[in-house]
């Protein structure tokens, strides 16, 4: 197998992923430039009828039912993906760095809702002496939080109130996530009755879990669960 050829076959999945991605990327772009709930699903679905007609066409072509001139015009995988990185390019610092929000928000999430469990597991079971664990673990957590949360306000576009509600919700759900994490770390290190503590980790249990279904609602489209 030649050169060529292995590199054909590691760039055609990576196409075919990146031309999958139009509802992320709309979905950005509609937040950035505070579209309501519902401009946001008309915008998707625009994309996703635009889509299903390029294909349609695309297939007419293949089966030989459209002109043939109509097949020089279809890109090539290579010349697909270089033109999905070329327009999803960041414009400014400040772009840059909302980009970045998905990728701080895993580590909050993850170390909040392990310092939860570890607490639980020390009401549990007190020999395990878990509190040096629970501490870290809120610390590390509470300033991932309010990088995320800093960097979400650099996605959002800083501004004070937004016509989607979805949208609305996740940015003040984070930002008071952020804000009670860093009280459930003071409680964590000062206060010798656990009880606060641990009505500030169970709250921030369930507004993080609620602060992930929104995040998906906004990223896969509304009711995204299939839920409602």
């Amino acid at each position: 197998m030649n050169r060529s050829t292995l590199l054909r076959q590691m760039l055609v999945p990576l196409a075919a992923l990146v031309l999958g991605m139009p509802v992320a990327v709309s979905a950005h772009e509609g937040h950035k430039e505070n579209k309501s709930d519902a401009e946001m699903a008309q915008m998707e679905s625009h994309d996703a009828a635009g889509e299903h007609d390029v294909q349609k066409e695309a297939s007419h072509v293949t089966n030989g039912d459209g002109p043939q001139e109509a097949v020089a015009e279809q890109p090539t995988p290579e010349q697909a993906l270089a033109a999905a990185i070329a327009e999803n390019r960041a414009t400014s610092a400040g772009d840059f760095l909302g980009r970045l929000h998905p990728i701080a928000a895993h580590f909050p999430i993850a170390l909040l809702l392990m310092a939860a469990l570890a607490e639980l597991l020390l009401i549990l079971r007190p020999s395990l002496a878990l509190e040096t664990t629970v501490r870290f673990l809120v610390a590390g957590g509470a300033g991932g939080a309010v990088i995320a949360a800093l960097l979400g306000w650099f996605a959002a576009g800083w501004r004070l109130s937004d016509k989607s509600q979805t949208l609305g919700l996740h940015r003040w759900n984070g930002t008071a996530i952020a804000g009670f994490a860093l009280v459930a770390t003071g409680l964590a290190f000062r206060s010798h009755n656990r009880t606060g503590l641990r009505f500030a980790l169970a709250v921030l249990a369930i507004a993080l879990v609620a602060q992930g279904y929104l995040g998906g609602e906004m990223v896969f489209g509304l009711n995204h669960l299939g839920i409602r």
